[in-house]
């Protein structure tokens, strides 16, 4: 028995002593050999590394006015707050607070926060930043929580864009261009601002527009740039290229006659007419009254490859180099294939395709002294902790023409602005030059007979130009030709730029302001406040005062001066007036002034803006008084000035 447990008790701690060993070496194996792996193991279900997403970088117009701005979180906001009609909430992570003002510049991003399009797609490496990571512990109940001491990569921010767009001009041209394709019935309408000298694009309008915070309500087509990725015929204002050529080339002048024959010129088996039939006139007439027999024949004392060569200087088929997507080449075939009448139906603006942007070019380029430029969208790029990435350059592309060319095609836009077929885009006190063109869209291999383009590419002052202008309507309706549907456009585009006190172009455009150092033996006069007053009594007033009145503008209300209210000048010094609107801009229907007290100057802009009103502001602030009156009912043309309580 004795033997018998002994035995028992032997096998029992040999097997405990096998189960030792094993588990010995288990933990052996576990905490020694196998260490690190295991450790890799526990952290992997204990640890997590999670990306920390960088934010995108802001859009800003060049005064650094936000355009677009992502949010640290999803903000959930009123559609009413967007620009957007009808009620309830959306939940954005990048807004766009001025709703569908300037969209296909803008673009939008896309779920996974790249950009799509406009400068959200141009300018995305910028913007997107990068991103970051940290690892972050997990509890028993698997919550992340932050750790002391355990890595981690903080994301870079995106970086700021500064574009060249100015959030005043571009809001302007917005809703003038509303306003004329909806009194023109038309399909749509382009518009593009820019300083000629520079290239910088101060405006570019599509309409119908879309709202940005909103891309996928619209369409696509509704939401590419058509300033860059609509191609057309041109029309007459394509004759600045014919005019150009033929007076570089020195094989006409502007006071060389040529032969209208009546309006009617045949080529091969079409027939070139001239809406209005005339007899011998000169080259600037042919210009001024834009006749298709003159520049046809001027084509043909060109030549096929001389013209060809410069309409290609010119940047018509080829890219005009913005940063901004979707930018067409147009079409402009090679001499090659051109057949007997390419040449003289080219020279009026056919056979040819171009974007908007691209026509503007060669009126920038005259505007400028003869060199072609690249037009810029941008002014600079700024770091996330304010260092300046990078600036966009001035470039000049080429010269085109000789500068006495440029002057003299400056002064032949100048007449047909004021005689011939662009009187509608006549403003009061300023010298304008410009071109109307008209073009048939085509339609199943031929030309529609109702269906137009209708332009006019201005520039102001006529002898030294600092804005652009260019307005592209969309099939108006009863085919309006380029003089009585665009130019109106234009006038009332630049009469809305050079009264708006935030903007330095009243003294540029004057072309009559005397200087201040001449009136050095003079009486000091202390001016008035003239604004919100009829020009009547302030003619008697400084009249009596023997001060000298500029008036710029038609009509009869005061909307802002120069010098401002309180300033001492020297009695033989000169005051500036802007006036409303002319006449034909002025709406029949009336307008309720909302109450805009103790409002934001500029939110109150953006409210009179939207109801289709005139804004005018004085000072910066909160409204603290404002003309009229809340609750009156006027003319959407009459000027409600806002006078806020840092004003003069």
């Amino acid at each position: 028995m004795v033997n018998q447990f002994r035995a028992r008790v032997i096998f029992v701690c040999v097997i405990l002593l096998a189960l030792g060993l094993v588990m010995v070496s288990r933990l052996f194996a576990i905490q020694v050999l196998d260490a690190e792996r295991y450790a890799l193991r526990s952290r992997s279900q204990a640890q997590q590394r999670r990306e920390l997403v960088a934010r995108r970088g802001s859009i800003l117009d060049r005064s650094g006015r936000v355009l677009g701005a992502s949010m640290q979180q999803r903000l959930s906001v009123g559609v009413d707050m967007l620009g957007i009609e009808g009620t309830g909430k959306a939940s954005l992570s990048r807004v766009y607070p001025n709703g569908d003002l300037a969209g296909p510049v803008l673009g939008y991003i896309g779920r996974d926060g790249y950009g799509l399009a406009g400068a959200e797609f141009s300018f995305d490496y910028y913007l997107r930043g990068e991103n970051g990571w940290a690892i972050v512990q997990k509890d028993g109940l698997n919550q992340s929580y932050r750790k002391i001491g355990l890595p981690e990569k903080a994301p870079v921010n995106g970086s700021d864009v500064y574009l060249t767009i100015d959030v005043d001009i571009q809001k302007a041209v917005q809703s003038i261009l509303r306003q004329t394709v909806k009194d023109l019935d038309a399909k749509g309408a382009m518009a593009i601002v820019m300083d000629p000298k520079s290239g910088k694009i101060l405006a570019m309008v599509n309409e119908p527009s879309f709202n940005p915070n909103i891309p996928l309500k619209y369409p696509l087509s509704s939401r590419r740039n058509r300033c860059l990725g609509e191609i057309y015929e041109p029309g007459s204002t394509f004759k600045i290229i014919t005019a150009a050529a033929a007076l570089q080339e020195k094989l006409i002048t502007p006071e060389d006659t040529i032969d209208a024959n009546n309006g009617v010129y045949r080529v091969f088996n079409q027939v070139i007419r001239d809406v209005t039939p005339r007899g011998r006139i000169t080259f600037s007439e042919a210009m001024t009254y834009s006749s298709n027999v003159c520049f046809a024949k001027t084509a043909n004392l060109i030549g096929n490859d001389r013209f060809y060569r410069y309409v290609r200087n010119f940047g018509i088929g080829v890219k005009s180099g913005i940063d901004l997507p979707g930018e067409e080449e147009g079409i402009l075939h090679p001499v090659r294939s051109w057949s007997g009448r390419t040449r003289v139906t080219m020279a009026i603006g056919y056979e040819v395709s171009t974007t908007f942007m691209q026509m503007m070019l060669p009126f920038a380029a005259v505007a400028n002294g003869g060199v072609l430029v690249s037009p810029l969208i941008y002014e600079k790029v700024v770091s996330h902790d304010g260092n300046i990435v990078k600036t966009s350059e001035v470039t000049p592309v080429r010269r085109v023409i000789r500068e006495e060319v440029a002057v003299t095609l400056r002064q032949m836009l100048e007449l047909a602005v004021e005689e011939g077929t662009g009187r509608n885009a006549i403003i009061k006190g300023i010298s304008v030059g410009g071109k109307t063109g008209t073009s048939q869209k085509s339609d199943s291999g031929g030309y529609a007979k109702n269906r137009y383009w209708s332009s006019f590419i201005g520039f102001a002052p006529a002898d030294d130009p600092v804005l652009l202008c260019g307005v592209l309507i969309d099939e108006p309706a009863g085919g309006e030709m380029g003089g009585a549907a665009a130019a109106p456009a234009f006038r009332k585009i630049m009469n809305q730029i050079i009264t708006n006190p935030g903007q330095q172009y009243a003294r540029t455009f004057l072309t009559n302001a005397p200087a201040a150092s001449e009136a050095e033996k003079s009486i000091p006069y202390i001016v008035g406040s003239y604004v919100g007053q009829d020009i009547g009594s302030i003619r008697q007033r400084l009249d009596s005062l023997g001060i000298s009145l500029s008036e710029v503008g038609e009509g009869q209300m005061v909307v802002y001066q120069s010098p401002a209210a309180g300033t001492q000048i020297k009695s033989d010094a000169s005051v500036i007036v802007f006036l409303n609107r002319e006449s034909s801009y002025e709406s029949e229907e009336l307008k309720t002034v909302p109450d805009l007290f103790g409002k934001d100057v500029r939110d109150a802009f953006n409210v009179l803006n939207f109801k289709g009103m005139n804004p005018v502001i004085i000072g910066s602030g909160r409204v603290k008084r404002q003309i009229p009156a809340p609750g009156r009912r006027v003319d959407s043309a009459q000027p409600c000035t806002l006078y806020s309580a840092y004003g003069r």
